[in-house]
């Protein structure tokens, strides 16, 4: 997930605690991501989850509710989450 406070923007993974170090302004949140993806982060697109009505591939967005906080459309894994080692290995 994307964290924004007082036009500070940090990666998080959605999956651990963990955080990407660095932080960015609005401007430049797309070097960030950059930065993130050199150091191993995964940021990747969330795919419609099936069974519920979509029309991105209609109009390229899913509708609004309103009173409703709208899904984050990418997935932030960190390193360890992105790359899990297998069971027995240290």
């Amino acid at each position: 997930m994307i964290v924004r406070s007082e036009n500070l923007n940090q990666i998080c993974c959605d999956f651990c605690p963990a955080s990407f170090a660095d932080v960015a302004s609005d401007a430049d949140f797309r070097d960030m991501v950059t930065a993130a993806k050199a150091a191993g982060w995964q940021v990747r697109p969330v795919k419609p989850k099936p069974g519920q009505r979509d029309t991105t591939d209609l109009f390229g967005a899913t509708p609004r509710v309103a009173g409703k906080q709208a899904d984050q459309p990418f997935t932030h894994a960190c390193p360890a989450c992105a790359n899990p080692r297998p069971a027995g290995l240290f």
